[in-house]
């Protein structure tokens, strides 16, 4: 239930178009243009909750930066101000560059997209039943370990590739494989270490020869970086709480590296020149998409890409978040144009980035996303006291189950609720529940809060109301 990492691509609208879709006349940032951002994102950056103390942003146009900016402080106890230099955790942004060198070697021959995982790594779990595509595309069914690593406490022990699976190795699939997509940080420890096998060689170490340098990434680490490098500091939000602690050896091929705004802008202008892989292959990363209804409504995810579209022009790219920091790396291929956010507060939106950065660029895709966007929802005072009573009861371990649909009263077994209130127990008592936005996602009511509890965690959390007034999903997402 916990995902901390690969949260909800917040981007801009809905339903799946076409890859090649050109974007309408894209602007050019010019100075006053680029004043304007500066504006915008400076409004963005601050010490009050909701905002960021430090915000990194790049812009590609025509396959070249025109635009990098560092606004607020990376470290505020020092007072360190951000600098384009500074580097952030990127998160499952991560993914994109694991899916890159899965490809790199689906083009050599070495992998096949549809050959079972047991081909390269026989011992792992579930082997012969799932292929790389399904991992590739979460659609393996693979337990998702990354949030009960958190909510247990594990995390904050060092770990290895091989533990994490093995600690997975004794769990069922949560769904047939190919059957439906479903977010897993598991399937992509081990695309990381079917690299390594197929390679022969670590992870980082091949990525470093075939991406890093290639792109020219000179600021990029995989996995910690070395002392003295200016790594942000990470807060659970702008006030300053710090951010939970935890190694980061439990992220690896799905969430450990960490750079600039300006090396991954560089990594996306080297996707799409066709440099780090051809671009029938990066067209079949996308072509390849699946529903992915849990990341909201039309959202589509392909071979280590989220798709979304606005005005029916397609973004493609990856979010990111685990504690302390989110980032966001958003690409118009037919334009060879990218935005990448970075922040160091896990409660930013980087939606606002992103918004502020389109009205200048795309001011016609802007102004289309503008208008069809819903008015805001109100609070409705009677939802707000179901998700307070849900959470209670998943924490109790005892549900008042006339307020589920049958779907979650099916999956919410006895042993699933007692394993669930065990993971949620680290939490503490809920403090608060702030309502922040509601939407219709797949027939369902998708209200968002920010759940606040007396471990010191803040949270996001959604729940989705079906037809019948019922509970269909409840998640920290």
């Amino acid at each position: 239930m916990l995902r901390f990492f690969g949260l909800v691509l917040i981007a801009v609208l809905a339903a799946p178009a076409l890859p090649g879709a050109a974007a309408s006349a894209p602007a050019d940032i010019t100075p006053e243009a680029a004043q304007r951002i500066d504006v915008a994102i400076r409004a963005a950056t601050g010490g009050t909750k909701g905002l960021s103390p430090a915000l990194s942003v790049a812009v590609v146009e025509q396959g070249r930066i025109v635009y990098e900016r560092a606004f607020g402080v990376t470290d505020l106890a020092a007072k360190t101000p951000a600098t384009t230099a500074a580097r952030f955790r990127v998160a499952s942004v991560t993914k994109m560059f694991t899916a890159v060198a899965v490809m790199q070697l689906v083009e050599q021959g070495r992998i096949g997209l549809d050959a079972p995982l047991a081909t390269y790594l026989p011992a792992a779990p579930h082997a012969s039943e799932v292929t790389i595509r399904q991992l590739l595309t979460h659609t393996s069914g693979l337990w998702n370990y990354g949030d009960a690593a958190f909510s247990s406490g594990r995390v904050v022990t060092p770990t290895t590739p091989a533990a994490i699976v093995n600690w997975v190795g004794p769990r069922a699939l949560d769904a047939k494989p190919g059957e439906k997509f479903s977010y897993s940080n598991t399937g992509y420890v081990l695309l990381g270490l079917v690299v390594e096998a197929v390679a022969h060689q670590p992870l980082a170490r091949y990525e470093r020869v075939h991406i890093l340098v290639p792109a020219k990434l000179n600021a990029t680490t995989v996995g910690d970086p070395q002392p003295g490098v200016p790594l942000a500091h990470g807060y659970m939000d702008a006030t300053g709480t710090d951010a939970l602690p935890y190694s980061s050896s439990w992220f690896y091929a799905d969430g450990d590296i960490v750079s600039t705004a300006a090396d991954i802008a560089r990594f996306d202008i080297a996707l799409m020149a066709g440099r780090l892989v051809k671009p029938a292959t990066f067209a079949l990363m996308q072509s390849s998409a699946v529903p992915a209804p849990s990341m909201g409504a039309g959202v589509r995810y392909g071979l280590g890409l989220t798709m979304v579209t606005a005005g029916g022009i397609s973004f493609v790219g990856h979010h990111g978040g685990v504690p302390g920091f989110e980032a966001e790396n958003e690409l118009l291929p037919p334009d060879r144009f990218a935005i990448v956010v970075l922040s160091d507060a896990f409660d930013f939106h980087t939606a606002v980035v992103n918004a502020a950065v389109l009205q200048q660029t795309h001011p016609v895709l802007f102004a289309q996303r503008a208008a069809s966007r819903p008015a805001p929802a109100t609070e409705d005072p009677q939802i707000t006291a179901l998700a307070r009573a849900t959470l209670g009861g998943l924490q109790q371990g005892k549900l008042d189950r006339s307020t589920l649909n049958d779907t979650m009263n099916a999956a919410l077994t006895p042993q699933a609720l007692s394993a669930t209130a065990a993971q949620l127990a680290p939490l503490g008592a809920l403090q608060s529940l702030t309502f922040r936005s509601q939407e219709m996602a797949q027939g369902f009511s998708v209200y968002h809060y920010s759940a606040t509890f007396t471990s010191g965690q803040v949270l996001p959390l959604t729940l989705s109301i079906d037809k019948d007034g019922k509970v269909g999903g409840f998640v920290f997402s």
